[in-house]
């Protein structure tokens, strides 16, 4: 995509109506291929500039995460605050570094950047009518060019709309339709709900199923710990399930800030003589069908017009609707629809949308 048609994209995606941490995983992936960064990360502050909450596509493990609330978040080489809000008073609202020779020999380069692969850095502080939301951060490796005033430039012209929607409160669900995304993990817990055994991308995506948040006072889950809440509710289903109760494996859905999650839990030992003692908890992140659809048009050789256009037509709206949101004439609209049709090689609406999403 040319960096002109992946800004569309990303103020589409900033203007689709859902919040900034259910937005987060798909506008981050679309931010780092605009700017050709490896990785990137989100931090949302409060008004005395710490953090209340973070999501990275390339998340620390839970065990680093920890490492980094309990060492360095107020330590005294990087402390988060204080960086945050010297960026923050600075006169440019984007800025880079690249790790100095006696940076990569610190504790904190070592413990967490190098495992981000971030040598080189681009910070964003994102704010909305001159309050500071957060902290756009994107990461490349050693290996990889540092970044640029053209790319600082860049970011810069995305930041009102990524500020949009990390401003827009929490997503309403009800009649929102959902389809599974490409994230998920299986977590092994006892009969307690205690957690045994799981890899950090599991345990990650299961905190964020449990509604937590990432802060020095809310760490992910780890290994040993005791997952409450929907994991409780559903080794209660399970237990009915293996004594005859319940016919099938229980399963939840969990709106919370972060989306949608499903939940489900299967008996993993045990038998007629002796009662299970392990269970697996399957996660998997649910995402609305427009988010889905908006990116997959991603990949479709269409104007930023005909985008905005199959959006609204995806939603359901008439031809005068979408000429009302788009301010535009009824004919536009028509014409636009058309070459979506001729393109798509479909024949109305219902074949259009259905083909968008055969691409995501």
């Amino acid at each position: 995509m040319k960096r002109t048609t992946q800004l569309a994209h990303i103020r589409q995606l900033c203007c689709i109506g859902i919040s900034g941490q259910a937005l987060m995983p798909t506008l981050l992936r679309a931010i780092r291929e605009y700017a050709s960064a490896d990785s990137a990360g989100f931090f949302w502050v409060d008004a005395r500039g710490e953090m209340t909450n973070l999501y990275a596509d390339r998340m620390l493990s839970p065990g680093l995460m920890r490492i980094y609330f309990e060492r360095h978040y107020d330590g005294g080489e990087h402390p988060f605050r204080q960086a945050f809000i010297k960026r923050a008073r600075a006169a440019d609202q984007v800025t880079s570094s690249t790790a100095s020779p006696e940076l990569t020999r610190t504790a904190y380069y070592n413990e967490i950047l190098r495992h981000l692969d971030a040598h080189h850095v681009m910070y964003a502080v994102i704010r909305d009518q001159g309050h500071a939301l957060g902290q756009l951060s994107l990461y490349r490796p050693r290996q990889s060019p540092a970044f640029s005033a053209e790319d600082r430039s860049a970011i810069k012209d995305i930041a009102h709309y990524v500020a949009h929607a990390v401003n827009r409160p929490k997503a309403v669900t009800a009649n929102v339709e959902f389809v599974d995304a490409d994230s998920e993990g299986m977590v092994v817990v006892d009969f307690h709900g205690q957690i045994v055994e799981a890899a950090a991308k599991s345990l990650n995506l299961l905190s964020m199923a449990l509604k937590r948040e990432f802060n020095p006072a809310s760490p992910p889950l780890v290994v040993g710990e005791a997952a409450q809440g929907a994991v409780q509710q559903l080794l209660v289903l399970l237990q009915k399930a293996i004594l005859g109760v319940a016919a099938a494996a229980p399963r939840l859905a969990i709106d919370g800030q972060w989306g949608r999650f499903m939940l489900s839990a299967y008996a993993l030992d045990g038998d007629g003589a002796a009662p299970a003692s392990r269970a697996a908890i399957h996660v998997r992140r649910q995402q609305p069908m427009i988010l889905k659809l908006a990116e997959a048009m991603g990949g479709f050789d269409i104007s930023p017009q005909q985008r905005e256009v199959a959006l609204l037509l995806a939603q359901g709206r008439s031809n005068q609707q979408i000429a009302e949101a788009l301010n535009v004439s009824g004919n536009t609209v028509n014409y636009h629809i058309k070459q979506l049709f001729m393109r798509l090689d479909a024949h109305d609406r219902a074949d259009a949308v259905a083909k968008m999403m055969a691409g995501a």
